[in-house]
């Protein structure tokens, strides 16, 4: 079986040392030695989400824990602020639409990002606001939001922050604690190093005793029951045991690099990537770039899906196209986890660079034009 080299937005690659952890024969979640992995979990994980609150973990994607967040924490007719730069922005919005929130979309242009003054001009124009519901990476378009500048807003109002971080999370900075973020969601799938399969909420006071007052029903996901059951380390439901027995181990690994060194080592590679690509006269997207992702804008004539598909048979190196209006039309270049590294971005960048030449596009003669 080949082994591809992952440069797509999740799954990314799983580094050996997880990989091991996760192959270790069964355990029942009920005992001693489950409960000391999960002890340590826990501590770990409010490490990386930069909290002293818990975090929760739940045996589900990261929409599945972005829809607790919909359901825990706000009722049915809440006002809602969305704040849509792309795909995932737009995920978040329908998820408070189908529980019944009045949602107020707002919606970016591809590769634009919004700012803290236009969340704080929302909030003036809908002052009942519960929530306002934003991505830190817009995955789609390779968009970083200004997250700090904007829970300086929120923290004044009475809406609560609610970031999807699946993409951004351990690639751009977010201190939860120290910015006061109220509600950050994440997955495991990319910056984490894992498997798809868990789903990550982490929440401040102001989020927790939110709880109280939603009226939606819930049952999986139940904040109240699972915040309970952490107490003890332990969990309401069965967990994914393997999956968690690998979250133990990169979060050492990531601990062992230091948590201000695998955000520099992320914006290292995307900051080496975007001149690269720049110096070629090809154009980026994201007019406020993430660390997690590049997106590349495609010349005249030339299919991303048609580089992609180059790139994976004949180098064994995955790249995503664009999505929805997208599609076609950009190349997504992830460089985030495992794979954010400046040995994988250099292997990424020659094998862009063949397909390139092999579409009639040759990068080097653009870079001489």
């Amino acid at each position: 079986m080949k082994e591809f080299l992952l440069l797509t937005p999740g799954p990314t690659n799983v580094p050996p040392r997880v990989l091991a952890k996760m192959a270790l024969p069964m355990i029942h979640h009920r005992t001693k030695e489950f409960q000391g992995i999960l002890e340590r979990v826990n501590a770990n994980l409010a490490k990386v989400f930069v909290t002293k609150n818990p975090v929760m973990t739940f045996a589900s994607s990261g929409t599945g824990a972005m829809e607790a967040t919909i359901t825990n924490l706000l009722s049915k007719g809440d006002v809602v602020l969305s704040f849509s730069a792309g795909k995932w922005g737009e995920r978040y919005r329908d998820i408070a639409k189908v529980y019944g929130m009045d949602v107020k979309s707002l919606e970016k242009e591809s590769g634009e990002a919004f700012t803290a003054n236009e969340v704080r001009e929302a909030l003036k124009a809908n002052p009942t606001a519960k929530a306002v519901l934003i991505t830190l990476c817009e995955t789609s378009t390779a968009v970083c939001h200004p997250i700090q500048e904007i829970a300086k807003v929120t923290a004044a109002s009475g809406a609560l922050l609610m970031v999807d971080a699946i993409s951004g999370l351990l690639c751009d900075p977010l201190r939860m604690e120290e910015w006061g973020v109220d509600v950050v969601v994440c997955g495991s799938q990319k910056g984490f190093m894992l498997p798809p399969g868990l789903g990550f909420v982490a929440l401040n006071e102001r989020a927790i005793a939110a709880i109280s007052k939603s009226n939606l029903p819930k049952y999986y996901f139940n904040f109240a029951d699972t915040l309970k059951a952490m107490k003890k380390n332990d969990t309401p439901f069965t967990p994914a045991v393997s999956l968690i027995r690998g979250l133990d181990e990169a979060l050492t690994m990531m601990l062992e690099e230091g948590l201000e060194n695998v955000w520099k080592r992320h914006a290292d590679v995307s900051a080496w990537l975007r001149k690269e690509v720049q110096a070629t006269g090809l154009k980026l997207l994201s007019k406020a770039p993430a660390a997690g992702l590049t997106a590349i804008i495609m010349p005249e004539g030339i299919a991303s899906g048609d580089l992609i598909k180059t790139m994976r048979d004949e180098h064994q190196i995955v790249m995503a196209d664009g999505q929805g209006e997208l599609q076609g039309k950009i190349v997504r270049f992830a460089h985030m986890g495992a794979a954010g590294t400046m040995d994988a971005a250099k292997k990424g960048f020659a094998a862009f660079s063949d397909a390139m030449a092999k579409a009639g596009s040759p990068l080097e003669q653009k870079a001489r034009s």
